[in-house]
């Protein structure tokens, strides 16, 4: 299932992990994003998209409305896995399990 989400200063989207129906995207040369599940739904001169994606299973994609950027999936996730020394943690507070 594709899952959109907005805050009304960020809109969102992620594909969830089965991956059953796709999540298409395109971007216009006039800063639109198009975002459903089949391409199409919207007719676009190929001359106005600037740049074509896809969302995949687990993944996810951001538009910044006040920095007027689109933020995939790699980036997304490290900015917020650098907010924190996450491995630090997992170190200090993690256990094994005896079998």
């Amino acid at each position: 299932a594709l899952v959109a989400f907005t805050d009304g200063k960020q809109f969102g989207a992620t594909l969830d992990r089965n991956g059953l129906r796709p999540g298409r995207f395109y971007v216009t040369n006039d800063d639109h994003l198009v975002l459903a599940s089949e391409v199409g739904v919207v007719d676009i001169e190929d001359s106005n998209v600037k740049f074509k994606g896809r969302l995949r299973p687990g993944k996810m994609l951001l538009v910044d409305f006040d920095e007027g950027n689109l933020v995939e999936d790699d980036e997304l996730k490290m900015k917020y896995a650098r907010k924190r020394p996450y491995q630090e943690y997992l170190s200090k507070y993690s256990m094994e399990l005896s079998e």
